[in-house]
Parts: C-alpha cells; sequence; structure tokens
C-alpha cells in the first residue's frame, strides 16, 4: 500500500511539474485576467487533485485566449456555451463539454466570427493544443491511465491522403521559391479511401532557404489551394522531408480551413494557413519535400449573410460652432451577427467641378444646402458664398496654425448586435474673419461584410460670421504670418524653440497650437489687465500669461525678474515686444 501511494506521489508530482512548464511555455496570464476567485498557483478549484492542477492550466493557457477573443459570444452569449466566462469554473466546465478540438477549429476558422476568430490564431492555437494534449496525457496518469489521448495519435497514423514527393529547387541563400501539386493528378489516399475529384485544384507552397551564421533551414510558408470548380475543405497538414515527417512543429498541423471554389492563388481566399514551418538540419541537392492530409474532400460552403447597410445617419449638412466638436452619427440597417469596422476621413476631392480647394456654392447645383446655412436670406454675395476646402493639422509645419478640424480617431467598430455609432470631430474655436470652409467627410466599409448607404456628409464653417479685425489691430494671424517678419513677430521670433518637433518644444508648447498655450498658462485670456489711472495718468499692468513676462521680465509689472526671451534673439520694445502686448491686453483671442 505504501508503494502504491509512493508511486501515487510521484505521478502528481510529475504532473504539477510538467503542467508547470506547461504554463511557462505558453506565457503567463495578465493579473486581472488571473482566477476570478483565487490568483495564485495553489488555488484549489476542484476538491480532486488531478482535475484541479488541469483547471489551473486550463485557466493559464486556453482560457486566457479565450476570454480576450471569444468572450463577446460565449461568456454568456448570444453564442453557445460559456467556456470564455470570467469564471474559470465554469468556463473549464463548458470547455471539457464543447471540447477543445472544436473550440480549436472554430477560433482558427476565418469564417466562424472574425476578427475574433481567423487563421492569423494558427500558430497559438497549435501551441495551445499541444500543450493541453500533454496536460490531459499527464491527467490521465495521475488517474491512474495509461496516458492516452486521441491527438497522441502519430502522424502516420493521421495521414489519409498524400502528394506525391518533389524535388526542392535550387536556391541561393536566403532566397525562396514556389512548389505547386496539381491536387486531381498528384494526390493519393493512403487508406484505401476513394481518392476525392477535386477537379481543377491546386496546391501550392512557398520554401525558402535560410542562411543565418551557422543556422541552415528551410522555411515552409503560405500553403494554398486555388483553382478547384467545387468548395474544398482540408484538416491537418503533416510536412515530409525526403519521406520523413516533420515532428517537432505544430505548424499547419491543426489546418481545418475550408477554400471556396475559384479562388485564386494571389487572393487572401486562398491561403490556407498563415505563419513558417521550419526544417532544420543539412541540406542537400537531392532533398525532396511532400504533405500529407488528415482530410481533403469536397464541400459546400454556405453563402455569406446579406450585407449590413452602413451609412450616415446624421443631417447631410451641419455648422460648426463654438463648442468644439461636430458629431456625426452613423448607422447599420440591421443589427450585424459580426464585427463591422469602418472609416471616417475628410474627402478633398475636388467640389461641384472645382479644379482647386475652392469653390462657389449656389443655391442650384453647388450644394444648396450648404448655400442655405450660411445664407438663409438667400441674397448672399461672393464674400460668403466663395468657400474653401476646411483644413486639417498636417505634418510639423503645415496647418498647425490655421486649422479647422482634427480626427481624434479615423476608424471605429460595430460589435455584435450594435447599430448605432457617434463619431465626434474636433473643430477649431478661433475667431479669425477669413474665407468660409466646407468640410466633406467620407465614410468607408474596413472589415466585415457590409455595403454603403449615404457616405458623404458635409460640414460648414462660417468664418465671415467673425468681426472683421482693423487695419491697425494686433491679431494671432497677424503675429503668426509667416511670410512678414514684420508681423510674425512670433513666427519669427518664438518658433525656432517653441514647435511642435519634440525637441524643440521647449517649455512643453508649441507657438502654433494655440489651445496647448492655453492648457499650459503660457496664455491666459483676459487675465492680463492694464490700467490707468485717471487723477494721474499712471499705469498700472498685471500680467497673468507667461508669455508676456517671459517677452518683457525687465519690467516690474510683469511680476518677476526672468531670463529674457528669445534667447538668441533681440526683441524691439516699442515695435515687437508693444505688439504682442497689445493682443494680450485685448485678450489674446484666438483671432
Amino acid at each position: 500500500m505504501r508503494l502504491k501511494n509512493l508511486i501515487r506521489a510521484s505521478s502528481f508530482a510529475l504532473l504539477t511539474a510538467i503542467l508547470l512548464l506547461g504554463y511557462n511555455n505558453c506565457g503567463k496570464a495578465k493579473k486581472e485576467d488571473s482566477l476570478s476567485s483565487q490568483s495564485t498557483s495553489d488555488a484549489v478549484l476542484s476538491p480532486d487533485a488531478c482535475e484541479n492542477q488541469l483547471m489551473l492550466f486550463f485557466d493559464r493557457s486556453y482560457h486566457s485566449f479565450l476570454k480576450q477573443n471569444c468572450s463577446s459570444c460565449h461568456a454568456t452569449g448570444p453564442g453557445k456555451g460559456q467556456f470564455a466566462n470570467n469564471d474559470v469554473i465554469v468556463a473549464y466546465k463548458d470547455f471539457m463539454q464543447v471540447g477543445y478540438t472544436k473550440v480549436s477549429s472554430n477560433a482558427i476558422s476565418d469564417g466562424h466570427n472574425p476578427p475574433y476568430s481567423g487563421s492569423h490564431h494558427t500558430q497559438t492555437i497549435n501551441d495551445l493544443r499541444v500543450t493541453w494534449v500533454q496536460a490531459l496525457a499527464e491527467n490521465d496518469i495521475c488517474k491512474g491511465g495509461t496516458g492516452a489521448v486521441d491527438d497522441t495519435l502519430s502522424l502516420k497514423d493521421r495521414a489519409h491522403f498524400s502528394l506525391v514527393r518533389k524535388k526542392i529547387p535550387a536556391m541561393e541563400d536566403n532566397q525562396e521559391k514556389r512548389i505547386e501539386f496539381n491536387l486531381t493528378t498528384e494526390l493519393s489516399a493512403l487508406k484505401g479511401e476513394a481518392t476525392p475529384n477535386l477537379a481543377g485544384a491546386k496546391f501550392s507552397i512557398m520554401i525558402r532557404k535560410e542562411i543565418k551564421g551557422n543556422a541552415k533551414y528551410y522555411a515552409v510558408h503560405s500553403p494554398r489551394i486555388f483553382g478547384g470548380t467545387k468548395d474544398i475543405h482540408i484538416k491537418g497538414i503533416f510536412t515530409k522531408i525526403n519521406t520523413r515527417y516533420i515532428q517537432h512543429s505544430t505548424n499547419f498541423r491543426f489546418v481545418d480551413k475550408s477554400i471556396a471554389k475559384s479562388s485564386t492563388e494571389d487572393s487572401i481566399n486562398s491561403l490556407v494557413s498563415t505563419g513558417a514551418l521550419t526544417i532544420p538540419g543539412a541540406m542537400s541537392v537531392d532533398d525532396e519535400i511532400n504533405f500529407d492530409f488528415e482530410k481533403i474532400e469536397l464541400t459546400e460552403i454556405p453563402p455569406p449573410p446579406p450585407p449590413v447597410v452602413l451609412s450616415f445617419t446624421s443631417a447631410s449638412y451641419s455648422k460648426a460652432d463654438s463648442s468644439g466638436v461636430v458629431s456625426v452619427q452613423i448607422s447599420l440597417d440591421k443589427a450585424t451577427t459580426e464585427p463591422i469596422s469602418f472609416t471616417i476621413e475628410a474627402d478633398n476631392s475636388p467640389l461641384c467641378g472645382s479644379t482647386n480647394d475652392s469653390l462657389t456654392l449656389n443655391n442650384s447645383t453647388c450644394h444648396p444646402n450648404a448655400y442655405s446655412l450660411l445664407c438663409p436670406t438667400g441674397n448672399c454675395g461672393p464674400v460668403v458664398t466663395n468657400i474653401n476646402l476646411a483644413r486639417s493639422v498636417v505634418g510639423a509645419t503645415y496647418n498647425r496654425f490655421d486649422w479647422d478640424f482634427k480626427f481624434p480617431q479615423t476608424s471605429a467598430l460595430f460589435s455584435v448586435g450594435e447599430t448605432t455609432k457617434t463619431f465626434e470631430i474636433l473643430t477649431s474655436k478661433d475667431i479669425r474673419y477669413e474665407a468660409n470652409r466646407i468640410l466633406s467627410l467620407k465614410l468607408s466599409v474596413g472589415l466585415g461584410n457590409a455595403t454603403l448607404g449615404k457616405s458623404n456628409v458635409y460640414v460648414v464653417f462660417d468664418k465671415r460670421k467673425n468681426p472683421i479685425p482693423g487695419s491697425s489691430e494686433i491679431t494671432y494671424s497677424k503675429l503668426m504670418n509667416s511670410t512678414n517678419p514684420t508681423e510674425g513677430i512670433l513666427a519669427f521670433k518664438c518658433m525656432n524653440c517653441h514647435n511642435s518637433n519634440p525637441s524643440q518644444q521647449q517649455g512643453g508648447f508649441d507657438m502654433a497650437n494655440y489651445a496647448l498655450m492655453v492648457s499650459q498658462g503660457v496664455l491666459n485670456p483676459g487675465m492680463d489687465f492694464m490700467t490707468i489711472n485717471s487723477s494721474t495718468g499712471e499705469i498700472t499692468k498685471t500680467y497673468a500669461s507667461k508669455l508676456f513676462k517671459r517677452m518683457n521680465p525687465q519690467d516690474p509689472d510683469s511680476g518677476s525678474y526672468l531670463t529674457p526671451m528669445p534667447r538668441d534673439k533681440y526683441l524691439d520694445p516699442d515695435e515687437e515686444v508693444s505688439k504682442v502686448e497689445r493682443w494680450i491686453l485685448n485678450g489674446a483671442l484666438n483671432n
């Protein structure tokens, strides 16, 4: 009895060691993704010691992947099973019931629920399957069994069909070449089954001769099936070099993919699996390669569901206001059963037949709705109706000062079941008197089966509503005039050190970024004052804006004696400092 207990304890110790090794190989789960009730490796999830270790391993391997990729459907619904539930006990029970084979197959299926499933997970799932089969085998031993698990079948036992051997083409070091097989004439059955009639279908693979230092190996990638007249289902690709199976790599071993008829080789639809299989060892000019398949057969891929219609559902025309935000609504005509991504961007195509970024609105053919927003009386002249395309912030220098709109983000995603999204665009709060502008927003489909409905909306910027500055008025626009050194004091005297280049953004602000200067206290609009005593004529100045304090550090009214700015340029107190001071004392407006 004592000997039996000792053997049992030894098996349990071996199981623990292998599970921990598998855990370390799979990568440690994030803290927030750890057990819902326990967070240590000695958590007790089951009174059965063997099952407890298997459950812990599940939490650190498959469970982490499933929570990240499958929880939208398989935590509490709408999909079958709760194997992605955050509670590891609930998830484990359903995972064992559904089976790791089916879960794994769906996880790498491009047609199951992309982008959460798909062939981009092939390598991850392959690794998870191998370690899980090892864990199942050790769990069986722990319980007194032999350690037999279905997936421990040899590749020879699993293979049912084989392609002919072909010589690997001669290649230079680090060169790759393509090998093609005809699935109609070069495929044979290994176990007496009928060879499927895969008329017209071909199988191709890329093979590369890798030389890195002293290491030499073949890299096999991009298996494709194409040209068939019927849909084809393929499961399990086993690679052979010189008649020997490549046992060490799991790439392509758990492939389970259906390829649509008439797929072309250069189409993503023909790609059976991603990743690459490496074949180390000596290379010979006589090396041959071939592939066995666990299953290859005709199938029928169901037609995709009718596409949803993606449209702008907000007003076709709106006018930017002083809030600094324009919201547009995007909708689907019905709830989606798969994720649908979309992109919103500025459409800078010429409008109304114009050949550049300016046009003339009218109330008949050229954006009559925009004309009505700017001209409610219908009698506006060219000053209002001559309009330019709106401009955004582009690059390091262009349009950073005089911009109209910014995108906080350019794309978003409809999750399963959603029908409506609201997208916000930031608009400038400047009060400059300049040409009116119009922004054309363009909607496009990204990922998912969707077509476009209404794909354009327009935002109008009414710049002419702002007051015309007097000829002697100092404005932000004049101080930032990059073509006139006499006017553009801030542009010519400050921008070398205070711009958008991180290495030149001294003080943490950009002279062309009005909002940033305000947030940093460089400007405090409306908080700088100058008063004159009516009896004595004495002038008192109170400065809150750091900008003027640094430009006029010797003025006691600036509040402190600071290092003069700019450091490398002289500012004339009457022609330059006084102009900046006038702008600041008049409210430092974004005008």
